[in-house]
């Protein structure tokens, strides 16, 4: 007679079926595990609406902040459903996630919903898309200072009964439509965007701010960060958004020339004596601005010198095109500029990359600063760098220092340069000269 089954054995069994079918952070249950109760509302009722919901349109997020925040965004932006469910501002609906672990929450909601409202389904139900479309970006505004307006997260479709078709098909093909929506929403924001950067292009509109970077020894500023907005009301105010949006676009290049223009017009006006630090995106290393020695020409035209300009690239996309980037910064340093490599410790850093490059200053990212103090592995890690600066006879910069605890165990680590939020935030430049 065989062996009763170990109850233990099975619990384990169960847990591990049901965490394919329910997401533990959000406690929703996945797209296969609701169909049955979508079988019977097409059945009772001939059509259900379907509504997804995506955050993976607001770039970079998770890549910028990292997973832990990244989930408890999806979560907290599940409860604010429900609660607008439960307060009846949006119709009942039945929550799901396509799969465990995504951030695109789908809401089937039956026609029944409308409550005889004279409005055919299809255009009720993108009613409803739009003002969810307006509580996901509220939300996203609220969480993220990077929010983007010129962009789309809610897609709709109407599923309706077919006896002949699979449920399951129906309801995968009303999915990938209401998808459709998405990228049709997002392509027209976007229309929508680049007119409005056009024309803060035209008229010159960008917003220059700086950031000081400190000398921690002599506890004084030795140089500026130039950092660029859009002008108040654009909805691109948030730098991430504006050069998410010029890149979707194809608007990079001129975008970053005015912006460089901008700042350097800024720093020649009140007669900055000491560094600035402009940025270069991979994009613009195709600026023919670079090779043909027109920065040069603006910067010698302000009554500017070359050596206190120092052009801010990253390892990462100078590792993508490598012949392109040695090229340019060759000619940027016949010119008399200096060279720095931002982002170190982002986990793309590749030493012998910043062997080739020679940068005169190497900024650690603010991933590795935090908590700096209580983290030995971040000590002998820094410890490592500096050394390995030493031998390039390179100065390094600790990004993104917030307290002054992470302030005081650099300063003990011996790290000579250091910005961040404690320090001082992006200014206008009268704000620091004043």
């Amino acid at each position: 007679m065989p062996d009763p089954p170990d109850s233990t054995a099975l619990r384990a069994e169960w847990l591990q079926h049901r965490a394919r079918l329910f997401d533990r952070d959000t406690g929703l249950p996945t797209l296969p595990t609701v169909v049955d109760d979508v079988r019977r509302q097409l059945e009772d009722h001939g059509s259900i609406g379907l509504l997804t919901l995506m955050l993976t349109t607001e770039r970079q997020v998770e890549e910028s902040w990292g997973w832990q925040l990244y989930d408890r965004l999806i979560v907290e932006f599940v409860t604010g459903l429900q609660e607008l469910a439960e307060k009846g501002e949006i119709p009942r609906a039945l929550f799901c996630l396509p799969a465990v672990r995504a951030d695109e929450v789908l809401c089937f909601v039956p026609v029944t919903s409308r409550n005889g409202s004279s409005e055919t389904p299809d255009a009720w139900l993108r009613g409803l898309a739009q003002r969810l479309e307006l509580f996901v970006t509220s939300f996203l505004s609220g969480k993220l200072s990077s929010a983007d307006r010129f962009s789309s997260h809610v897609g709709q479709s109407l599923i309706l009964f077919d006896p002949k078709v699979r449920v399951e098909r129906v309801v995968y093909k009303g999915l990938h439509e209401a998808r459709r929506e998405v990228v049709r929403g997002i392509a027209s924001a976007e229309e929508r965007g680049a007119e409005v950067l056009k024309g803060i292009l035209a008229t010159r509109r960008v917003v220059s701010v700086f950031q000081p970077i400190y000398d921690l020894v002599e506890r004084k500023i030795a140089a500026l960060e130039a950092l660029s907005r859009g002008p108040a009301g654009s909805g691109l105010e948030n730098a991430e958004t504006l050069f998410s949006l010029a890149e979707r676009v194809g608007l990079e290049v001129p975008l970053e020339r005015l912006c460089r223009k901008r700042s350097l017009e800024e720093v020649a006006r009140v007669n900055w004596p000491q560094m600035v630090f402009v940025n270069m995106s991979p994009t613009a290393a195709t600026d023919s601005e670079f090779l043909e020695g027109r920065l040069l020409e603006d910067v010698v035209r302000l009554g500017l010198d070359p050596r206190n300009v120092v052009v801010e690239v990253t390892e990462r996309t100078y590792a993508q095109n490598q012949d392109l980037f040695s090229r340019v910064l060759r000619e940027l340093r016949m010119e008399g500029f200096r060279v720095a490599v931002d982002d170190l410790g982002t986990g793309y850093s590749n030493l012998s990359s910043l062997a080739d490059i020679k940068p005169e200053f190497l900024k650690f990212d603010h991933l590795f600063t935090k908590d700096i103090q209580s983290q030995r592995i971040k000590q002998d890690l820094l410890g490592a760098i500096l050394a390995f600066a030493m031998k390039m006879n390179t100065l390094v910069i600790a990004e993104g220092i917030e307290t002054r605890d992470e302030l005081e165990a650099l300063r003990r680590l011996g790290v000579p340069l250091g910005q961040g939020y404690f320090l001082g935030k992006p200014v206008p430049i009268d704000a620091l000269t004043g």
